[in-house]
């Protein structure tokens, strides 16, 4: 059983990380219906002075919070509600007629699982029913079992009803069940058809090794035929402990599962095609869910199958196992119409039973993947491929499911339909003259998340934009308070006003303002910088300069300067100017110069050795090699420079002897360079040239020269 148990659930495990792979690329949340806070806070109506207005369309939904400012918000009642239109769709979510459950449960009504309860396709939530309503499910299902490959097509349905907000009770009848075996010769009761004499029913396949263990289907141990019956009845009820509706951080519910057989003993058993145990079995199962973020809810199964033997008389037919379900998966997009399903289901076969032989895995597991549709709010319909995921004995390993529900859930009246608006301002005065933009913001609310209208109105100034969102010019506005008023509707006659107000203060005798420029912003030391101030000055009046430095001096007056930066060292320096007039208004301006350090001297190439040839010799002997070697260092210490070797050799008599001159000084510059490249430095970096020999000069010429050229340098 051990090693049944862990294979299940490292297979359910798998299932549960590919689902929440799949979760994870969900791209956004769906449309849930959730419940709002309908209390308003309330005012005095607005000025009603119209000299400007606007209007827009905008989703509450997507409303934004008031923006927050000094300034006092204010709103209004809704007026009464006239009667609304009945051609109108209605869109508002069913409510629950029940205290503590929930405002509101989405458009959407949740669906059952396969016990008549909310849930997925085969598994429960933890939720139940609530008090007077009931659910109805028709379903069509196939899967396999091991040995035999036999597959399973179900037809039954299942009725649940709430009688408490906690208490659900549900029944349920699988109407027709259809075997097909693959390889029935696989099963004990189609090799040997007459009279079973091994535990009176079930009994080994002959002349094969495992000689004591028969061969049988443990949920239908009577099958050996392809051909169908009627499945048996099941009742049950399930308790809810907790609920999210109810506030709960997660649902939770236990229930109780009879199987009543409706064929019992052998005949009729053979008769009804084996689809049944023909004994009474009881499942005591917990289930829980959780909902995160209106996008996804998980959920999780467990159930213990307790089976009886079935009997002829008194006398027993086979030994059952007792079954351990187990089963996961998760619902997307809940509150939305349509719907992604997926879930994981186990069987553990435990407990004592007729050994059977099964050549394989015995504890079937089994994905459902698909979609739940909803073509009106309380139908829906369950779409489900499947796939037994650890029988590989089975030919046929695909199944599904198809699930037409409905579910009535008890509303209660609707609550009124209340409309309510608030204001807020980023400012509460202006000033003259200033034509500043005022920013306005209303935060409609409805009880019922209907589209909002705004519309708005000032008692002066102008209205720039719509919606929920506007600016308020105050270009040509006086001294004087003024109010800018937002009506807003639902397109249901219902409406709500709010209002703000800005005052706008007279304007001051204007200040001159001042700016200052530097002819040239960087100089070097020892130069005069023309420094200018730009002045706008209205008052009419005779304007006075002040200058002041950080550095340096200031030559000269007015709103004309020179900074002299005679002896300052390296560095930017600030130079400030004041103007004043007479009806003492004051500004101030600023400006920096920066004094760069002179250039640093050009880098220059200079001789830095040289050595000497043999006569008529163009072969580098130690004592030159020597010299090489400290420009070979010195060139891999220094990478950016270079070297130039410049040749000797004494001067010919004659044109040919002179070519034999020029020749020899080649060489030796070349010999000179192979030299530095067999010491690592780069051919690129020495340079030869051939100079012009002095007749009578000796061993001079018969010299090479090198030219040390830093990086920069050029010779």
């Amino acid at each position: 059983m051990l090693k049944g148990v862990v294979r299940v659930l490292a297979l359910v495990l798998l299932g549960l990380l590919a689902a929440a792979a799949s979760f994870a690329a969900v791209p956004g949340s769906p449309d849930g219906a959730k419940a709002k806070d309908k209390n308003a806070k309330t005012a005095q109506a607005a000025a009603n002075t119209t000299t400007a207005t606007a209007t827009a369309t905008t989703a509450t939904a997507a409303a934004t919070e008031p923006t927050k400012s000094a300034a006092t918000s204010s709103s209004a009642p809704a007026k009464p509600a006239k009667a609304a239109d009945p051609q109108a769709k209605r869109k508002e979510p069913e409510e629950i007629n029940r205290e503590g459950v929930g405002d509101k449960v989405g458009e959407w009504v949740p669906m059952p699982g396969m016990n008549g309860t909310p849930g997925l396709f085969t598994l429960n939530t933890g939720d139940t029913l609530p008090k007077g309503a009931f659910s109805v499910t028709g379903f069509v299902d196939k899967y396999g079992r091991a040995p035999a490959s036999l597959t399973v097509l179900n037809a039954g349905w299942r009725f649940g009803v709430g009688v408490t907000n906690r208490l659900s009770l549900f029944v349920g009848w699988d109407v027709y069940r259809h075997i097909n075996l693959a390889n029935p010769t696989a099963l004990s009761l189609n090799s040997k058809p007459t009279k079973p004499v091994f535990d009176n029913t079930i009994y080994r396949i002959p002349f094969l090794p495992l000689s004591n263990r028969p061969s049988y289907v443990e949920d239908f141990p009577f099958a050996f035929e392809n051909n169908g019956g009627i499945g048996p009845v099941m009742l049950g009820a399930e308790f809810g402990i907790l609920s999210e509706q109810r506030g709960n951080p997660f649902s939770l519910a236990i229930r109780d599962e009879a199987w009543i057989p409706t064929k019992h003993g052998l005949a009729n058993l053979l008769d009804n095609s084996g689809v049944q145990t023909g004994a009474f079995s009881d499942l005591i199962g917990v289930s829980a869910s959780k909902t995160w973020a209106d996008i996804v809810r998980w959920t999780f199964d467990y159930g213990y199958l307790f089976t009886r033997d079935p009997r002829e008389g008194s006398q027993h037919l086979v030994t059952l196992a007792d079954q351990n379900q187990i089963g996961t998966g998760f619902l997307f997009f809940p509150y939305s119409r349509i719907q992604i399903l997926t879930e994981y289901d186990g069987v553990i076969y435990t407990g004592s039973a007729t050994p059977t032989m099964t050549f394989g895995p015995r504890d079937p597991v089994e994905g459902l993947w698909g979609v739940r549709l909803y073509p009106y709010h309380i139908v829906a319909l369950d779409l489900g491929y499947g796939y037994m995921m650890n029988l590989p004995q089975v030919q046929d390993r695909h199944a599904f499911i198809v699930k037409l529900s409905t579910e009535y859930w008890p509303s209660k009246v609707a609550p009124p339909d209340n409309v309510n608006v608030q204001c807020s301002i980023d400012k509460t005065s202006v000033q003259e003259g200033s034509n500043e933009t005022v920013h306005l913001t209303a935060h409609g609310t409805d009880s019922y998340d209907h589209n909002l209208n705004y519309g708005w109105t000032t008692t002066g100034g102008s209205i720039r934009g719509s919606g929920s969102s506007v600016d308020w010019d105050t270009t040509g506005m006086t001294p004087g308070s003024y109010t800018a008023t937002v009506r807003v509707d639902d397109g249901r006659n219902n409406t709500a006003t709010c209002s703000e107000t800005i005052n706008v203060t007279p304007a001051p005798i204007p200040q001159p303002t001042l700016a200052c420029s530097a002819a040239q912003p960087t100089v070097l030391p020892g130069q005069k910088v023309a420094i200018t101030a730009n002045v706008q000055d209205t008052s009419n009046t005779q304007l006075t300069y002040t200058w002041r430095t950080t550095g340096g001096a200031i030559v000269g007056t007015g709103p004309t300067v020179e900074f002299d930066t005679t002896g300052l060292a390296p560095g930017t320096y600030t130079i400030t100017g004041r103007v004043e007039n007479q009806k003492g208004g004051a500004a101030d301006c600023s400006t920096d110069v920066t004094v760069q350090a002179p250039p640093p001297p050009k880098p220059q190439a200079s001789k830095i050795d040289q050595c000497y040839f043999r006569e008529r010799s163009s072969r580098v002997d130690n004592v030159c090699k020597r010299v090489l070697d400290n420009v070979a260092l010195r060139l891999q210490n220094e990478t950016g420079a270079h070297v130039v070797i410049i040749a000797y050799a004494t001067p010919g008599k004659n044109p040919r002897t002179q070519r034999e001159a020029e020749r020899r000084a080649g060489e030796r510059a070349e010999n000179a360079k192979k030299y530095l490249v067999s010491k690592g430095v780069s051919a690129d970096r020495v340079e030869t040239r051939t100079g012009t020999a002095t007749e009578g000069a000796g061993k001079e010429n018969r010299r090479i020269e090198i030219i040390w050229v830093p990086e920069g340098a050029t010779y």
